[in-house]
């Protein structure tokens, strides 16, 4: 029993090892490596790019900063105007203030946003009130056998508006329960659009209230089309609803009012390994993607056509010389959070190659110095053996801070 209860200690111990010693070696030795920050120019047509300090284009001509923000003109628009070095127009088009506003938008998608814990239940705001500001309601609201309505301070399931929503989604198509139920649900926004809903046919619907009234709207789609993400947006402009990614990883927007589903001519899409940033401007498009070791831009046109692309690459944390140690001294590492979720667990690595094993096999020849040393015969310490050459480092601290004392 004293040799289970120890084998338990030594467990806990190379656990917790393995959480803390890669930690504390990539936080010493690590190197930051920071992407590269690219967006197209609608003066010079091309690419200009910041890295490692540096202000240049794709041709390898360096700027100052001024320099380079007068090649940005509709991301730097307020400090050119206080620079006074704005244009009057680009491209035949005038650059009044206001209209280069409306069509400005940013959009950013993380990994950790589909990765993570739903809510449940949702508020349900009054897109018809006539007020200047959004008013929370009180009570929220869940689609599982049916749209239910619950007041927040009893608790009680609200029948009466339970029935009227159930009975319109029934009247329209929806198939209970929801498989997804995405909007934006603060009063930080410019007005109400509601929720798009995912049912379990994997229909989509655009579901929302004006004046206490359900509104429901089944959207039509390709056959065999499913989505993954939607990602609803607050824009200026209202040109559409949401950025939708589908399961084959292709990018769609959802127009408002017309109900339009456009598809994005944007390739290599990775949500579930990538950070995805969408900056909208009076001309273009930047669709970026960032990756552990890549970035990537797509630019499109006002019609959603590609107009050009850049990628960029730099070397995996594995491929660098701190990697390459790392890859010598520890077997693997265990996270406990990981970049793409924000669910907390147990994230298993293991260490690229097997170059681990040499290390491990010299704690193994020194533990069995140590056992030689102790007079001790080494076939009782066979099991402490095997969980050095397995889990090396971790297991020859593990084991000498809770030496195997039963057979000595």
């Amino acid at each position: 029993m004293k040799n289970i209860s120890r084998y338990i200690l030594v467990f806990i111990a190379i656990l917790s090892f393995a959480v803390a010693l890669p930690k504390f070696y990539w936080l010493v030795f690590e190197k930051p490596i920071r992407s590269p920050f690219i967006m197209y120019s609608c003066i010079d047509d091309d690419f200009m790019i910041i890295e490692n300090g540096v202000r240049k284009d794709l041709k390898g001509n360096k700027y100052t900063r001024e320099e380079f923000e007068q090649k940005l003109p509709l991301l730097n628009m307020r400090q050119l105007i206080v620079s006074g070095v704005m244009p009057d127009s680009i491209k035949g088009y005038e650059m009044d203030p206001h209209e280069v506003n409306s069509h400005r938008s940013y959009f950013r998608y993380k990994p950790s946003t589909v990765f993570a814990p739903k809510p449940g239940i949702y508020p349900l705001f009054e897109s018809e009130s006539g007020r200047a500001q959004l008013e929370m309601p009180q009570d929220f609201f869940r689609i599982q056998g049916r749209m239910e309505f619950v007041d927040a301070a009893t608790n009680k399931v609200i029948e009466e508006k339970t029935r009227m929503f159930t009975a319109v989604l029934q009247k329209r198509g929806f198939r209970f329960p929801a498989k997804m139920i995405e909007g934006i649900p603060t009063t930080r926004k410019s007005c109400d659009e509601g929720y798009i809903v995912v049912d379990a046919n994997d229909m989509l619907y655009h579901v929302k209230m004006a004046q206490g009234k359900p509104y429901v709207k089944k959207i039509d789609l390709p056959e065999g089309l499913k989505f993954k993400f939607i990602g609803c947006v607050d824009f200026k402009d209202k040109k559409y609803y949401c950025y939708l990614f589908s399961e084959d990883n292709e990018l769609y927007v959802l127009t408002q009012d017309e109900y339009e589903l456009i598809k994005w001519s944007v390739e290599g899409l990775n949500p579930e390994n990538e950070e995805i940033r969408i900056y909208g401007d009076f001309f273009n498009y930047n669709v970026i993607q960032v990756g552990k070791n890549y970035m990537k831009n797509t630019v499109l046109d006002k019609d959603y056509k590609k107009v050009d692309k850049y990628s960029s690459s730099w070397l995996k944390r594995s491929d660098t010389f701190q990697g390459k140690v790392f890859s010598y001294i520890f077997p693997a590492e265990i996270n406990l959070e990981y970049k793409y979720s924000s669910f907390n667990d147990f994230y298993f690595n293991r260490s690229k190659g097997i170059n681990w094993i040499i290390l491990n096999a010299i704690f193994l020849m020194i533990h069995v110095v140590i056992i030689r040393k102790r007079r001790a015969i080494i076939k009782n310490h066979i099991i402490d053996l095997a969980i050095i050459f397995i889990t090396g480092i971790y297991g020859f601290i593990a084991i000498n801070i809770f030496p195997n004392k039963f057979y000595d």
